[in-house]
């Protein structure tokens, strides 16, 4: 991973732009951990929560938040359910094979690829 390193802040760049359009950061910054810095899947995922623990989504969240496009209830609620629920989704991520994990995560971004493709 070293040797791509010097990709990470364009690399990031590009991912942000994505997020900043709509993308969750699991759905760019998972598979580009994966495919661009060839991280297995499970050490992708829990580089993507460090990334997600620190203060870099201030920077997409302002342009919505001064839009009124943000609703803090509803966020600041979810986000408690989200941490519990999290914890324990990771944990049971440690005993599953790697095979069945990228499978599931992959399921998951289709599905819900599809869902919104198809939407009216």
């Amino acid at each position: 991973m070293n040797s791509a390193l010097w990709l990470a802040i364009p690399v990031g760049m590009v991912v942000g732009i994505c997020v900043g359009l709509g993308g969750t950061s699991g759905a760019f910054l998972i598979p580009t951990l994966v495919f661009v810095f060839g991280e297995k899947q499970l050490r992708a995922q829990g580089t993507a929560l460090l990334i997600a623990l620190l203060p870099v989504w201030i920077g997409p969240l302002l342009p919505y938040w001064r839009s009124g496009n943000v609703n803090w209830k509803l966020g600041l609620v979810l986000s408690c359910g989200i941490a519990v629920g999290g914890y324990f989704g990771a944990q049971w991520a440690q005993h599953l094979p790697v095979d069945i994990v990228r499978k599931c995560f992959a399921v998951m971004l289709i599905t819900v690829a599809l869902r919104m493709l198809l939407q009216r």
